[in-house]
C-alpha cells in the first residue's frame, strides 16, 4: 500500500508535555504512509520529555531528535524546517494525537486533485471525549485566490499548521516569525500564497487536545488579545496590499473584537489606542461592509473610550 510514496517529513516540537508525548509520537510512528522521516525538536524541555525522545528515537530508525533550548514553538518548528529532507512535509503539536490513516489519506487527496496542501478536519478532545466541528459539508478545490479567502474568512479552513500536508518547497526560504503568540496566523498565508490548488477535506483526522496551562486556556489574557490582533494585522494588510479586498473589513472586524476582549481583561488605554490608530486607515470600512453596530463601536472607541469602556462592562455584566 505504500510502496514508491515520497518521503514525508513529520515535524513534531516538544516542551514539557511528558504526559502527552509518548501518545503523539506513537501515532505518527504507526501511520500506514510508513515513508517518515521524524523529527523530534526537544526546545528544552524541563521535565522527562527530551529524555523520552531520545529514548524512543533507538526504537525507530525514522526518528531523529534535535536538543536546542527553548526559544519558542516557532524556533523548533523553524529547527525542523530546516533540517527536513522530505518532498512533502506536516506538522504535529507534541500534545495532539492523530488518526493512523491521516497522512496516507491527505496524500491520496493531494495527488487526486493535483494539489499543494491537503487539509483535514480535526477532533477536539477534552476530558476524554473528542468531538469534530467541522465548517464544510462537502469537500472543497481551491485555486489561489480561493484558497486566501478561505484562509482569511477563518471558517472552512484555519491558519494551524497541524491539520494539513504540505509539499515541502512551499517552505524554501520562509520561517516561522519567533517570539510571537498566533505564529500560525501571521506565517501560514505565505505558504498557501504559493499554492496553485489547496484540497479541504470534510473528513477529520487530527486530534486536538485541551489541556490545562496550553497556550490558548486564557480567554481575557492582555498578551494573548493584543498578539491575536498583531497577528491577525499582518495577514490582513497582506491581503489588503496584494488585492484581496475583504481583508479590510475582517481587520475592522477583528480589531474592534479584540478592543472589546482587552476592555474585559483591563488592558492600559495606550495599547487599545494603537489598535485604533491601526484601524483608521481603512475607516472606508462602514455599514455596509461591518453593519450598524460596528460602525457604532468604532465611533465611540475612538471618540468616547472611557464611555464606551462603561457600556460595555455594564452590558457584559447584565448579560453575560
Amino acid at each position: 500500500m505504500t510502496t514508491n510514496l515520497p518521503l514525508l517529513t513529520v515535524v513534531i516540537p516538544v516542551y514539557n508535555v511528558e504526559d502527552y508525548v509518548e501518545k503523539c509520537v506513537r501515532s505518527v510512528i504507526a501511520q500506514t504512509y510508513n515513508n517518515l522521516e521524524i523529527l523530534l525538536v526537544d526546545d528544552g524541555s524541563t521535565d522527562s520529555s527530551g529524555a523520552f525522545c531520545d529514548k524512543i528515537a533507538k526504537e525507530d530508525a525514522r526518528i531523529s531528535v534535535f536538543h536546542t533550548e527553548n526559544h519558542g514553538l516557532s524556533a523548533a518548528r523553524n529547527v525542523g524546517i530546516d533540517n527536513a529532507h522530505g518532498e512533502l512535509i506536516a506538522f504535529v503539536d507534541s500534545d495532539d494525537w492523530i488518526e493512523p490513516d491521516m497522512y496516507y489519506f491527505l496524500y491520496n487527496k493531494m495527488v487526486e486533485n493535483d494539489a499543494d496542501i491537503s487539509v483535514c478536519q480535526h477532533f477536539i478532545d477534552k476530558d476524554g471525549q473528542s468531538r469534530c466541528k467541522a465548517k464544510i459539508k462537502e469537500d472543497i478545490l481551491c485555486d489561489r485566490d480561493m484558497a486566501m479567502n478561505v484562509l482569511m474568512e477563518d471558517k472552512k479552513m484555519h491558519n494551524y499548521a497541524w491539520d494539513k500536508l504540505y509539499k515541502r518547497t512551499l517552505f524554501e526560504g520562509l520561517h516561522y516569525p519567533e517570539g510571537i503568540l498566533y505564529e500560525d496566523i501571521a506565517f501560514t498565508y505565505k505558504v498557501v500564497y504559493r499554492i496553485n490548488k489547496l484540497y479541504i477535506s470534510t473528513e477529520p483526522k487530527y486530534h486536538y487536545t485541551v489541556r490545562t496551562g496550553s497556550i490558548v486556556s486564557a480567554r481575557y489574557s492582555i498578551s494573548r488579545n493584543y498578539s491575536y490582533f498583531n497577528s491577525e494585522y499582518i495577514l490582513m494588510t497582506f491581503m489588503v496590499e496584494h488585492g484581496y479586498k475583504d481583508g479590510a473589513r475582517h481587520l475592522v472586524r477583528r480589531g474592534i473584537h479584540s478592543i472589546k476582549r482587552l476592555i474585559m481583561s483591563g488592558a492600559e488605554d495606550e495599547m487599545i489606542n494603537e489598535i485604533i490608530d491601526k484601524l483608521r486607515p481603512f475607516h472606508y470600512i462602514g455599514i455596509k461592509e461591518i453593519g450598524f453596530a460596528n460602525v457604532w463601536r468604532r465611533w465611540m472607541m475612538e471618540n468616547h473610550l472611557q464611555t464606551y469602556k462603561r457600556l460595555y462592562k455594564f452590558s457584559k455584566k447584565i448579560f453575560h
